[in-house]
């Protein structure tokens, strides 16, 4: 295709639009090489991958693309005998699992999608190599100890050394010799030694080996000699693992290099598909269609819109290469017509693109050997030409090239010199490619080629309509209707003297009267076409209010049976647990028969939970006994919700008397007023509920309440996982009542204590806290004591 036509058109910017929606790298690549066939088997067959992803897309949703990588190099590396890493290994292994995954999804739908099953069925299956890399690394990249007994063994010893290590450092840091003269009773690392910080004027008193200082020179972080050897030991297992783990990943990347050209197979499909779905995608962004494709140069499409232009774009009609060769838009200078010619090339591209219109649904468009514009202001500085000069240059290989399967594109030809000479031009020109049976589409303003238009066999008229009032264009496309240039009208408009007008109308040869029959040629056009817009816009809408009406109709239908399935639900669930309370008061009752003094105890208890059912059944039926509150501002004796509890009670003052006090069951809670929302407003005359049990809320709060536990383990936890755990058990410690408790964090390397300990010196619940003695997990624990409630 014509690189000078698909730069002056625009396609570089639908590449770009296509290239945004693809999911991959490979996808990309496939959009970025992207260019219009002249093969009209090759067209058809990428605009029904187009339309079977979007069909796809419309009822089943996206394909499952994610997850695929452009892993390409890595293959390439493996075959040059190189190691991959853990990151490449995971790389390859998630991409193969998405090629198995989107294989299965595009087969299960092989009816819908054939064209898109033979791509999918290229896509290689490698579980045993996706096996042996999950087998042997972890999503973080790390290798797993069994992907080997070897790396099994070596670690396991690892494990047991670095204990003894540690546990001996922690030793030492407790016994009484040396508590004093440390720093801080933690276990540091400095480069892989393990160090305890010591007091540097106490240096001489602690024998060791000096690997690091602090940036004051006030500590010194020492090496104890009684765990060097373990630490060279450390050291050599360290290298071992190393070692096995440079053998496992070797043997992975064997794996990876005897299957390497199978998956560049299956990564060329996995492009494809990407690029399918990206096509589907712009269609659906753009509501395209696919249209019927020919090679006799026929073009009948309603409803094209410009694909790059924004917002409400006015769509044309395009007819051509039918009663028709050539169409002239004529008119004045308003930007209609280049936007016309512009999107007639650009739908063309598309199509011969394997890319959707977005147009109606079954228009036809022509498959040209070549499409030829010349558009614009294309003045060449460095070859000293005019802008006349270098539109020309430009036709005259457009005029060489150009045959029967060809379709040009000229804007304003033959502007830019004398009128009448570059009219006459002109003419010759559409004269030549008409006869050459080319499809051409010319813009003009020149009057002459109007009247040639109505008397040349094969060429067509046709304007951009132009309101004269508002002297803006429509951009609507009137083919048979020249345009007028409207050029008195708007210098009228603009305010030129009648007088002025008047001599100039005097002035023109042969009258007025040919600009006068199209203008009302024009005018008539225009009126009908009002009046079909009206028609098409109120029947339009008029469907959609009935569409409206039928969707808000169904969703009150199902908002109703949801509202009465939630109440049937809730009432089944709370006759079902007072049901059982009343069966173990009547078996109490029947039990204690003969203590009186039980017996009237149990029949009062009967009394109050008879009484707390009606109360219940009050508020599940529709006639409440309470007002709905138009108010929200909160009072003594309404229901309250406390917001930062989550929990519900009787609101106990008024605002303006300091903080709220609230009775939640057994409880009073006191916060501040923001932090409590009105729920209801008992009606006058009623009591309020001060006796009433504990909400749903509460009783879940209080059952988590008697449940928590008075210590939290978080050994092994990673430190942003742990903080996260700490900070929920802490809330609901304290909210359960419990004095202390004892966080469990291990020595370790003293990290997360650290992280603990700067978590709890700005908790609001949090009154000390300190290292637990011997019998309480000792440097390994933390005991936090509670400020009273």
């Amino acid at each position: 295709m014509d690189a000078h036509t698909l730069k002056v058109l625009e396609f570089n910017s639908i590449i770009a639009m296509l290239r945004e929606r693809t999911a991959c790298a490979l996808g990309d690549e496939f959009a970025r090489e992207l260019e219009p066939s002249v093969d009209l088997f090759t067209i058809k067959e990428a605009q029904s991958e187009t339309s079977e992803a979007d069909k796809i897309i419309r009822e089943d949703g996206n394909l499952p693309l994610g997850g695929i990588h452009d892993i390409r190099m890595q293959v390439t590396k493996s075959s040059l005998d190189a190691k991959l890493e853990p990151s490449e290994l995971i790389s390859i292994a998630e991409t193969l699992l998405s090629g198995r995954r989107l294989r299965a999804f595009i087969l299960k739908r092989a009816e819908k999608c054939p064209r898109l099953t033979r791509i999918a069925t290229n896509i290689g299956q490698f579980q045993r190599l996706e096996d042996e890399i999950n087998n042997a690394v972890s999503e973080n990249g790390e290798i797993r100890s069994t992907a080997s007994p070897e790396l099994a063994r070596v670690r396991s010893k690892l494990k047991t050394t670095h204990s003894r290590l540690v546990e001996r450092l922690h030793s030492i840091i407790g016994s009484a010799e040396f508590r004093t003269i440390v720093q801080d009773p933690v276990v540091t690392q400095r480069g892989d030694r393990y160090c305890i910080p010591v007091k540097s004027e106490h240096r001489s008193q602690f024998p060791g080996i000096v690997h690091d200082s602090s940036a004051s020179g006030a500590t010194v972080f020492v090496e104890p000699a009684s765990v060097v050897d373990m630490g060279n030991d450390l050291k050599e297992l360290a290298l071992k693992e190393q070692q096995e783990v440079e053998k496992i990943l070797r043997r992975l990347t064997g794996m990876v290099r005897a299957a390497s050209s199978e998956i560049l197979i299956t990564l060329d499909s996995l492009g494809r598909l990407d690029f399918a779905c990206a096509k589907a995608r712009l269609s659906g962004d753009m509501d395209a269609s696919e249209p019927e494709l020919n090679r006799d140069g026929r073009v009948d499409v309603r409803r094209a819109r410009h694909p790059l232009l924004k917002g409400d774009v006015v769509p044309i009609n395009i007819e051509l290469g039918t009663r028709f060769k050539a169409l002239l838009i004529t008119g004045p200078n308003t930007g209609g017509k280049t936007v016309t010619l512009k999107t007639i090339g650009l739908v063309t591209l598309m199509a011969q693109s394997g890319l959707h219109i977005p147009a109606l649904p079954g228009g036809e468009v022509a498959v040209f050997d070549q499409i030829y514009a010349d558009i614009g202001d294309e003045q060449s500085i460095q070859q000293s030409l005019s802008t006349f000069s270098s539109h020309l240059t430009n036709i005259v290989k457009i005029l060489d090239r150009a045959g029967r399967n060809s379709l040009v594109l000229l804007d304003e030809v033959g502007a830019g010199t004398d009128p009448a000479e570059g009219a006459a031009l002109a003419q010759a020109i559409v004269d030549t490619l008409v006869d050459s049976d080319a499809r051409t589409v010319a813009t003009t303003h020149y009057a002459e080629l109007k009247e040639y238009a109505f008397v040349r066999e094969g060429v067509e008229n046709a304007s951009v309509e132009f309101d004269v009032q508002t002297l803006k264009p429509t951009y609507r496309l009137m083919i048979g209707v020249p345009g007028s240039s409207n050029a008195f009208a708007i210098a009228s408009r603009l305010g030129l003297p009648d007088e002025v007008i008047h001599r100039a109308q005097d002035a023109m040869r042969g009258g007025s009267t040919s600009e006068d029959v199209l203008r009302k040629i024009e005018e008539s056009h225009r009126v009908a076409s009002e009046r079909e817009q009206v028609a098409e816009r109120a029947s339009k809408d008029v469907e959609t209010l009935k569409s409206l009406y039928e969707d808000q109709l169904d969703e009150i239908e199902a908002l109703r049976r949801e509202m009465r399935q939630q109440l049937a639900t809730e009432i089944e669930r709370r006759v079902r647990e007072r049901m059982d309370d009343i069966d173990e008061i009547v078996q109490s009752l029947k039990k204690d028969s003969g203590d009186q003094k039980k017996f009237q105890q149990g029949r009062e208890r009967f009394s109050r939970r008879v009484k707390e059912i009606r109360r219940e059944v009050e508020e599940i039926l529709p006639d409440l006994p309470v007002e709905k509150v138009e108010s929200g501002v909160p009072k003594a004796g309404d229901r309250v919700k406390v917001t930062s509890f989550g929990v519900e009670g009787e609101l106990l003052n008024n605002p303006g008397d300091g903080e709220a006090v609230v009775m939640a069951g057994s409880l009073k809670i006191t916060v501040p007023f923001d932090q409590v929302r009105l729920v209801f407003r008992p009606k006058a005359g009623k009591k309020s509920r001060k006796q009433e049990g504990p909400s749903e809320s509460v009783r879940i709060a209080s059952s988590k309440a008697v449940n928590i536990s008075p210590e939290l383990k978080l050994i092994a936890q990673r430190a942003e996982q742990a903080l996260m755990n700490l900070d929920k058990y802490m809330d609901d410690a304290y909210l359960a009542g419990i004095s202390s408790v004892r966080i469990i964090h291990g020595k370790g390397t003293g990290a997360l204590r650290m992280a603990v300990w700067d978590f709890l010196k700005n908790h609001y619940a949090v009154k000390s806290y300190r290292l637990g003695d011997a019998d309480e997990g000792g440097a390994g624990a933390t005991v936090v004591e509670f400020k009273d409630r």
